[in-house]
Parts: C-alpha cells; sequence; structure tokens
C-alpha cells in the first residue's frame, strides 16, 4: 500500500486543484455538504457540471468501438467511420491518444474504479481492507469498498485522482469508470445504494475537476436516483455505456440520457467464444426495433479485443 496523503506540493496535485477552482467558477459556488473533513470538495450546486474546458461527447446515434483488450498500442485500430473510441487508460499511450484526436476522434479512457486489478502498475497502493468481495467472474479481482473515498486521507480517492490526472495527462476526452454497481456486486449490504450512488457523484465531480467528461456505466436503474447532493445520476454524468440492455430488457431506461441530447452507448455479446454464423445476423434484425430509442450500439467479442488482434469480432446496426 502507498498511502502518502495528498501532495499538496507536486506538479499532479495542482493540477488537480486548479481543475477543481476552474469546476467552482463555473458553478458560481459549491455544495457546502457534499465532503466529508479530509477530502477535496469538487461538488457543486449543479451537481456534477463539467468545468470550462471540459469537451462533452458527440451527441448520438454515432459510430464507435471499445477496444479496452487492445494490450498495446498496436493492436488498436479504427474501423471506418468511428467518431468515438474506448481505450484502456493503461496501456494506451498519449500519442496513440493525439493522433486519434488528429483524425477527429473522441477519446474515451477506461478505468476500473469500483475494483482491484492485481495486473495493473498502482495494484501495490491498495490496502486489504479495501477489497470486500472476489468477482466470480474474474477471480484475481475483488470488488472495493467505494465509501472510502468520504473518509478523511482517503486511500481510494487519491488512487482514483491519479488514475484520472492520468488520462488527463494522455489527452483523452472523457473516462469511463467501471463497476459502478457495489452495491449490488457486494453482498451482505456491505455498500448501500445510497453509498453507491453517492460514490457514483463523486466520481463523476472528480472526473470534472480533471477536465474529463464522464460516462456513467452500466446501472440503467440507477438513472433517475439521486446522490447526497439530490442529483440525479443522469445529471451527474454526461453520457451513459451500457451493457447487454437488449439482453436484460433495460434499454427503455437508456431514453433518459437520449431524450436530455446525451450520448447513450449499448454493446451487447457475441453468444460464445466461437463466432457462429446466427449471433450478428439476429443483432442487426432487432435494430429497427431499438431505433427509437437514439443508442449507438455494437455486438463485440466479450474480450473487447484491440481491432488487429486475431480474437476482435464487431457488427453495428445500419
Amino acid at each position: 500500500m502507498n498511502k502518502s496523503g495528498h501532495r499538496l506540493n507536486s506538479p499532479r496535485t495542482l493540477r488537480f486543484l486548479l481543475g477543481v477552482l476552474l469546476a467552482v467558477l463555473a458553478s458560481g459556488c459549491r455544495d457546502s455538504g457534499a465532503a466529508d473533513s479530509g477530502n477535496l470538495d469538487i461538488g457543486n450546486a449543479e451537481g456534477g457540471s463539467p468545468n470550462l474546458t471540459t469537451k462533452l461527447p458527440p451527441s448520438g446515434p454515432l459510430v464507435w468501438d471499445w477496444q479496452i483488450g487492445a494490450a498495446t498500442d498496436k493492436d488498436i485500430s479504427v474501423p471506418a467511420g468511428v467518431k468515438l473510441l474506448d481505450l484502456d487508460g493503461f496501456t494506451t499511450s498519449a500519442q496513440t491518444v493525439t493522433r486519434l484526436k488528429a483524425q477527429g476522434i473522441y477519446t474515451v479512457c477506461y478505468i476500473n474504479a469500483g475494483s482491484y486489478e492485481p495486473y495493473r502498475p498502482d495494484a501495490a497502493r491498495y490496502p486489504a481492507a479495501l477489497k470486500l468481495h472476489r468477482d466470480p467472474d474474474w477471480t484475481d479481482e475483488f470488488f472495493l469498498d467505494v465509501s472510502d473515498v468520504f473518509r478523511p486521507n482517503s486511500v481510494l480517492a487519491e488512487i482514483l485522482n491519479d488514475r484520472l490526472e492520468m488520462c488527463h495527462a494522455k489527452g483523452f476526452d472523457a473516462v469511463e469508470p467501471d463497476n459502478l454497481q457495489n452495491d449490488e456486486n457486494v453482498p451482505g449490504g456491505q455498500i448501500t445504494l445510497q453509498q453507491q450512488l453517492d460514490f457514483n457523484g463523486w466520481i463523476a465531480d472528480a472526473a470534472h475537476a480533471h477536465t474529463l467528461a464522464v460516462f456513467q456505466k452500466n446501472g440503467p436503474d440507477k438513472i433517475l436516483l439521486r446522490d447526497r447532493t439530490g442529483q440525479m445520476m443522469v445529471d451527474r454524468f454526461d453520457a451513459i455505456l451500457n451493457e447487454e440492455c437488449r439482453t436484460q430488457g433495460e434499454c427503455q431506461a437508456l431514453i433518459e440520457y437520449t431524450k436530455r441530447g446525451k450520448l447513450a452507448l449499448n454493446v451487447e455479446y457475441l453468444s460464445d467464444s466461437s463466432i457462429n454464423d446466427t449471433a450478428p445476423s439476429t443483432f442487426l434484425a432487432a435494430c429497427p426495433e431499438y431505433a427509437d430509442l437514439n443508442l449507438s450500439e455494437l455486438l463485440r467479442d466479450r474480450n473487447l479485443a484491440g481491432g488487429q488482434m486475431s480474437s476482435y469480432q464487431r457488427t453495428v446496426c445500419p
């Protein structure tokens, strides 16, 4: 664990504090009850409003791709017509982000906000006390105690602020913070629904303070729920990236984003690791059924492989 506290004299922290100042100036005020003593308050009365230098996602529908399984820059490719590309924040270089943006592509930085991943370069910073429950699908990963961000000298808040600064420093336009449903992922009520909503609002504010737009990740049932500032998730976040709303029967909920002029992305997955002839055709056949929702949809391999990798599979609605 690397618990060094807030480094107020470091260039990284100074850039973060500048982002906080811009966010406050943009909103005109702070929410005085949004943070506990010992943590930087990045909330405001508008409830997570992006600051003056944040580039918001384009409105949809649009052509996009999700290649967070790319292990290196060489694994990434840009399919024809793509206007938004979501990539892993650690494995994607600043040079690649610059190249993509020069092509007019909106760039999104994937980070895991609510889980511990042992293969990340900052993994040693996570203390055992934060790891509440092993992920049954990814057995080397653990869901985290996200309520930690509101504690004085929070370890998790410092780690996540450093990750957000990494995304900002590489030039990404936005961030996709994964695992925002630990109230459902961790058994025994260790994370309450309200604690999860409060954390989601916190990560939205933190992203904006780092001049990043921010996507709600999954949780369509939480879109209209409110965090400790009284703001709904749909107002906290600038867009949503959802998985399998068709499969789960949840696509209708995403209208709350699109009717506000915000981008709503959905990905469905191939049914198994082998590509059969029916899955893409089944996906395409259902596209007209969802067209009125103005979603931007993909069918992808479950590993979300980079475009140059042999396992890469992608189908889009026409």
